[in-house]
């Protein structure tokens, strides 16, 4: 499948939100969009669930822009942690057989 690409009017658009707070998004490093050769912000799939994430935290839960950067630091060692242990379950059954 194609993964598709969204400039950052339409992921504003998609998200409810100005183009502005996704630059200060960047700028805080919360999302780290990709670049086109001429500079253009490129918005995936995963962008735009990772800014409605961020969203949801400000907006539902209050959270300022320092809470969010400790949440998502947070969620990634996480998922980092997930993916070892899972990694080593595999080896035990693995190693067990």
């Amino acid at each position: 499948m194609k993964q598709r690409y969204y400039t950052i009017k339409s992921a504003a658009a998609l998200c409810g939100m100005h183009e502005q707070s996704l630059r200060l998004y960047e700028r805080r490093g919360l999302i780290r969009p990709q670049r086109t050769p001429g500079n253009i912000r490129c918005y995936t799939e995963s962008d735009i669930e990772q800014i409605r994430f961020i969203k949801r935290l400000i907006d539902d839960l209050g959270v300022n822009l320092a809470g969010v950067e400790v949440i998502l630091h947070l969620r990634q060692q996480l998922i980092e942690a997930q993916r070892e242990l899972e990694e080593m379950r595999r080896r035990l059954s693995v190693d067990a057989s």
